[in-house]
């Protein structure tokens, strides 16, 4: 199975980028301004062709490989709650890597937060959550985990990270992924994964209609990006350091709640046991072929050459 999907990881990563830029060249020759929420979810389309491509190549069974299964209302519950208490890493992470690249995070949010409520959630956290599930922790690590969970968990991660090529979301979206990964192994469920997805994503929106409701004005955010701009180097050391401590509190929560999830589906010794086997193959099989290399290289060097740009 290692072989099949790195075959077509560069085939998923090279329709994404032609299939963006030709998209993008096309549009914007012929003076078109798509809305943005349009342009989601093309973007999202783009990523979910290839994949389901693959599914109709490899006569993939959906419902038997891909486990969809239902899960317990405790488990949902922990699964939203984990994905929450996974923000403070994810902010720590983008406040260190916003040091030497592009903050897309900021904007990202900035530019959606036009539409109501509801259509910034569907945009930004469930639409995401459907399409990057299905082609990351269904295909993806439904494909390498026979050959070892730890490892297929960081592989993975790595190539969800990858494909927003860009070094910032590459960082924290790298983390999320080996997360979610394990999440779905010791539930035998996406949803688990889907729903910490989804929290996740939602953060941000959440927290901008909170400061909507609350009245602070747009003065207050200019003062707060003067202030960072005469004392940048003490604010996001300040930030850091304020982080990394929520950072590992709630992460020892998420800890605790993800050791609950898995002793409630029995899978708590089998998780410890394969976590104990490391990053050896099971299977006799390489997880890293040299499709698979190149294409994560490849991947790197465009997020190089964007930054520098």
């Amino acid at each position: 199975m290692c072989k099949k999907i790195n075959i077509f990881a560069p085939v998923l990563f090279g329709f994404y980028i032609i299939a963006s830029i030709l998209f993008s060249r096309i549009i914007y020759s012929n003076g078109i301004a798509l809305p943005l929420w349009l342009n989601l979810i093309i973007s999202q389309c783009i990523l979910l062709i290839p994949a389901l491509i693959y599914v109709l190549v490899m006569k993939i069974d959906i419902i038997k490989c891909i486990p969809y299964r239902k899960i317990k209302l405790s488990d949902a519950v922990s699964s939203l709650l984990i994905g929450y208490c996974l923000v403070p890493l994810v902010l720590l992470i983008n406040v260190i890597s916003s040091v030497f690249a592009t903050n897309y995070l900021n904007s990202s949010t900035t530019e959606i937060s036009q539409y109501p409520f509801i259509i910034q959630l569907l945009l930004m956290a469930f639409l995401p959550t459907i399409a990057e599930e299905f082609v990351f922790r269904g295909l993806f690590y439904h494909s390498y985990r026979k050959n070892g969970i730890l490892g297929a968990a960081i592989l993975s991660g790595v190539i969800f990270g990858a494909i927003h090529l860009n070094i910032n979301q590459f960082c924290y979206a790298c983390v999320m992924g080996m997360v979610f990964a394990l999440m779905v192994e010791i539930t035998g469920s996406m949803f688990s994964s889907m729903l910490a997805h989804f929290a996740v994503n939602s953060y941000s929106i959440i927290m901008l209609k909170l400061v909507s409701m609350s009245g602070i004005s747009v003065q207050t955010e200019q003062a707060s990006q003067q202030m960072m701009s005469q004392y940048s180097g003490v604010i996001i050391l300040l930030q850091i350091a304020i982080l990394a401590v929520t950072a590992i509190a709630f992460i020892s929560i998420a800890y605790l709640l993800f050791m609950s999830m898995a002793k409630r589906n029995g899978r708590w010794d089998y998780f410890k046991l394969n976590m104990k086997k490391g990053l050896r193959p099971q299977n006799n099989e390489h997880f890293i072929t040299i499709p698979l290399a190149a294409t994560l290289l490849a991947a790197a060097a465009f997020m190089i050459f964007q930054e520098l740009a």
